[in-house]
């Protein structure tokens, strides 16, 4: 039986109609895929669902951190700029039930649709749908529209349409989110590689001057004291004697200053023994060298910690020791190691003078050195925090992820 000529327009119509919606989905497919910028992305997802859909009005809304509002971030329609930026908590409204359950809403007016009376009190709103931008399993917002423009309302075929838009939406939110995380990632990189650097030179100068104040000066001291020994007339024992005891003892002077040297820069008990060890064999230094009495305490298991921790809370130990000696008029110091299984944590403590918290983040990449702490911190993943008042003393607590 040969169809009828309404059969065969209709037929083409909704053909139409079909090929029309797919080659939108195609258009903003492409989109998604050809461009990072979220807000234009949005803009035309929400553009041709108005199109397509044949909507009023419409909007895209995004859990802000901490997952307990959404905020509108793209809209058209008669009230798109007043609800601009505005929040609205998750368990109000139509966009807060599907963000909470996940689940696309069709509703058609008050009088027919029970949950529609329950999550929308807007006496504008004829009909609508929402549904929840998910990627991953996890919930990123909801895109909805209103009204439609026509005598037929939404129905199920449009709300699978929506559902579609949804996807490439979460889609083009994933793929800007991603992307502004690897910059971030790649800006704190740059950074740190800046600072490092800028460390290496300082620790370069700090090497070099050592070594021009200590065997440099020494071992310029011995060239004398060999002159000294050439002009002495041989026949003159006692003198020859004297300078002889006195080239020993600076030659002996020169031995330890390298040694102490060789230790600032790599302890071997470090490499030997282990964190532990090396900071209580610094401690009792510090301690002959300042006076500070300083304690070191060991908490949790008896492990060795990945050589870069153990460098780098030894390198932080001998910083934050040398600002207690230098800016804290302190008495006592304690030195606290924590290590656990995925974690471990330095803890330094004295009883000096402490200073004004305000005043140190107002000056904290110039006071007390305790940036170049932080950036030591940062490299190994971890935090530092400072708590401290003027006349308390100063706690700098240091915590970092133990990784394989």
């Amino acid at each position: 039986m040969a169809p009828t000529p309404d059969a065969v327009v209709a037929g083409t119509e909704i053909s139409a109609q079909v090929a029309r919606r797919l080659s939108c989905l195609v258009d903003v497919a492409r989109v998604v895929n050809s461009s990072l910028e979220l807000n234009a992305v949005l803009d035309h997802i929400l553009s041709q669902a108005k199109s397509i859909l044949e909507a009023e009005s419409g909007s895209i809304m995004l859990l802000k951190p901490g997952g307990a509002e959404l905020e509108v971030v793209a809209a058209f329609g008669p009230r798109a700029r007043r609800i601009q930026g505005r929040t609205q908590k998750l368990d109000q409204g139509v966009a807060g039930w599907v963000a909470s359950t996940g689940q696309p809403l069709l509703i058609h007016g008050s009088t027919s649709d029970p949950r529609f009376r329950r999550v929308c009190r807007r006496s504008d709103v004829r009909d609508a749908m929402c549904v929840p931008l998910q990627a991953e399993e996890q919930i990123l917002g909801v895109v909805s529209v209103n009204n439609r423009e026509g005598e037929q309302p939404f129905t199920e075929a449009d709300l699978e349409l929506l559902t579609a838009f949804g996807h490439q939406a979460a889609l083009a939110i994933r793929n800007a989110r991603s992307y502004e995380e690897m910059r971030r990632q790649r800006r704190t990189v740059e950074r740190l590689l800046d600072e490092v650097t800028c460390a290496q030179e300082e620790e370069r100068k700090r090497i070099a001057l050592q070594i021009h104040d200590g065997p440099a000066q020494t071992m310029f001291a011995v060239l004398r004291n060999l002159e000294t020994a050439r002009a002495v007339d041989p026949a003159d024992g006692a003198t020859f004697q004297t300078v002889m005891d006195e080239l020993e003892r600076i030659i002996r002077s020169a031995i330890q200053e390298t040694r102490g040297l060789m230790l600032d820069l790599r302890p071997p008990v470090l490499d030997d023994m282990g964190l532990h060890s090396a900071l209580r064999s610094y401690a009792e230094q510090f301690e002959k060298r300042t006076g500070i009495r300083t304690e070191v305490v060991r908490q949790g298991l008896r492990r060795r910690l990945p050589s870069v921790l153990e460098s780098c809370f030894y390198r932080i130990t001998q910083e934050a020791l040398t600002n207690v000696w230098k800016h804290a008029e302190a008495r006592h110091a304690w030195v606290l190691l924590d290590l656990r299984e995925r974690s471990c944590a330095l803890e330094i403590r004295d009883d000096g003078k402490g200073f004004d918290p305000e005043e140190f983040g107002q000056r904290e990449g110039q006071h007390l050195g305790l940036s170049s702490l932080r950036d030591r911190v940062e490299l190994v993943g971890g935090q530092l925090s400072v708590v401290t008042d003027p006349g308390e003393g100063t706690v700098i607590r240091v915590t970092a992820p133990v990784t394989d």
